[in-house]
């Protein structure tokens, strides 16, 4: 039971993180507004959805995440987040 209570407690500390550093990052896009920014929001947005979407399988087997669209949230997001930092902004 503890070690159960210790997944949720760390899932939702993730969680927390994860909302922070989205909020600092949109907060910059808003203030700079270009697509550099843009794309790393986007990238950071999607790891938001895919943490907020992982909090419920704790508590029911039947939304359990499959292996491929685990490894498919993560490309893309980090993909999003590779190509802001790599754009050039002029």
């Amino acid at each position: 039971m503890t070690a159960h209570l210790l997944g949720i407690a760390i899932r939702v500390a993730l969680v927390l993180a994860t909302a922070i550093v989205f909020g600092i990052v949109f907060l910059a896009y808003l203030r700079v507004r270009n697509s550099k920014m843009l794309l790393i929001s986007a990238g950071f947005g999607l790891q938001l959805f895919y943490a907020l979407l992982a909090i419920p399988e704790v508590f029911a087997e039947a939304l359990i995440i499959d292996e491929d669209l685990h490894l498919l949230l993560h490309l893309v997001s980090l993909t999003f987040i590779l190509f802001g930092i790599l754009k050039d902004s002029n």
